[in-house]
């Protein structure tokens, strides 16, 4: 579905003409809906971590450099990401969210074994430096919402990269809301379609029971 279609069906809902176009059009509902479509595709982008939208980075060190930009289409890390590499298996990287932690480990004279990192200034910083060829390695969420390669849509023709039924009822619940009109059912109907979304997102909930294949001495199940 293209986001022209998208909006064409949420038209109908919230009592506008639909439109033959969005995105070429200058006449000013429209150009309210090219600003909403965006930002609804954003409140989705934001709402979960979505799979589709999950990517890993790696940083190569070069036994100098201490700052790492981030990969272009990066929003976020996953939630409870962390940094891992195969050198670093006994050693695990440490997150140092505090600024005030961050400059006093930079006041010690010795360094420590396991990397220390934290985010700032659109880099990610690691002290200390990796060594040569030395790699770390990241989960993040992508900000490619439209087209599997844009973050934002431009023309009537793209497309969604997450649920486009979530999309269109986005649409509806924020252009109501807008317009000071109720939107209470309007915004339950997303909702439940958001939780049905990321449900479905999240993959087999696999449980390995003790004593099968060997994997673990216990049962273990994963949510």
């Amino acid at each position: 579905m293209s986001v022209l279609t998208a909006v064409q069906q949420a038209s109908t809902v919230i009592g506008i003409t639909v439109p033959s176009v969005v995105f070429s059009s200058t006449e000013r509902t429209m150009v309210e809906m090219q600003a909403l479509v965006n930002s609804c595709a954003r409140q989705i982008l934001e709402e979960y971590d979505w799979s589709r939208l999950k990517k890993i980075a790696t940083v190569t060190g070069d036994g100098v450099d201490t700052a790492f930009p981030l990969p272009a289409d990066y929003d976020r890390m996953v939630k409870d990401a962390n940094l891992w590499g195969t050198s670093f298996t006994y050693y695990p990287s440490q997150q140092l969210a505090d600024a005030n932690q961050w400059l006093e480990l930079l006041s010690y004279e010795i360094q420590p074994w396991e990397p220390r990192w934290s985010l700032f200034g659109g880099n990610l910083n690691i002290v200390p430096a990796l060594g040569n060829t030395l790699e770390l390695k990241f989960f993040y969420i992508s900000n490619w919402i439209a087209n599997g390669s844009q973050s934002e849509f431009t023309n009537d023709t793209d497309t969604f990269t997450l649920d486009e039924r979530l999309l269109r009822l986005s649409i509806i619940w924020n252009w109501k809301k807008n317009k000071g009109v109720d939107y209470t059912a309007d915004l339950a109907e997303y909702e439940e379609a958001l939780g049905k979304a990321t449900f479905k997102d999240t993959g087999s909930r696999q449980s390995i029971i003790s004593g099968r294949r060997g994997y673990w001495p216990t049962g273990q199940s994963f949510p």
